[in-house]
């Protein structure tokens, strides 16, 4: 699923010309790829996903990418045996937000020590839930998110206005055959990939913090 549309990105200020369309879907999948790397998540609903995960020895397991809501997990399996849904729960915030750091408590025991000895299946993906119209639930990704893509996708985009300085920003290679990118390095202190606040605090906001434990 993209995270943003054509139609979205016309209305970000790309030039509504014919044949642009297939363009734009390709620039938007490099986009969505590229931030996606370099923030280690995904934003967008993906079913019956299982994550393969070590146990520590602890009673907490982190998620690396957050189930769409607390109760989208439906399995759980710890050495080969399935762990019933009563013997853990979800902790997952609405306030602080934690989508940010997802995680299953064991609630007797824990989690066995092993290398990718933990199965948890279910739906994931760093989304917003809205409701529509029919009472159905629609899952997107966050504004700043969708942002940040239609942002990237100009970037590489001909003739939009300042093209020329565009095509000086940070996106210096790509082969859009098999998704593959080098991005200049940043420079100066702080200094992002992009040189546009509205991308680098995006990827700075959401990119993944691993959390080690002994």
């Amino acid at each position: 699923m993209a995270y943003v549309t054509v139609e979205e990105m016309i209305v970000e200020g790309v030039s509504d010309t014919l044949g642009i369309e297939p363009l734009l879907t390709e620039r938007i999948a490099l986009a969505q790829s590229t931030l996606e790397l370099l923030t280690g998540r995904f934003f967008e609903k993906r079913t019956g996903l299982t994550l393969d995960l070590s146990g520590r020895g602890h009673d907490t397991l982190w998620l690396p990418i957050p189930p769409v809501t607390k109760t989208s997990i439906t399995a759980v399996v710890a050495d080969d045996e399935t762990v019933d849904a009563a013997d853990y729960r979800v902790v997952m915030p609405t306030w602080p937000d934690g989508r940010f750091n997802p995680k299953l408590i064991r609630i007797a025991g824990v989690w066995p020590k092993g290398d990718a000895n933990i199965q948890v299946i279910g739906d994931f993906g760093f989304v917003d839930a809205t409701v529509d119209g029919l009472g159905a639930t629609v899952y997107s990704a966050p504004p700043a998110v969708k942002r940040a893509v239609a942002r990237i996708a100009m970037l590489e985009l001909p003739k939009l206005g300042d093209g020329d300085a565009q095509r000086n920003r940070m996106i210096v290679q790509e082969s859009l055959k098999d998704y593959s990118y080098r991005l200049r390095e940043a420079q100066g202190a702080g200094a992002g990939f992009f040189d546009d606040p509205l991308i680098d605090n995006a990827i700075a906001a959401y990119k993944l913090r691993m959390i080690t434990t002994p």
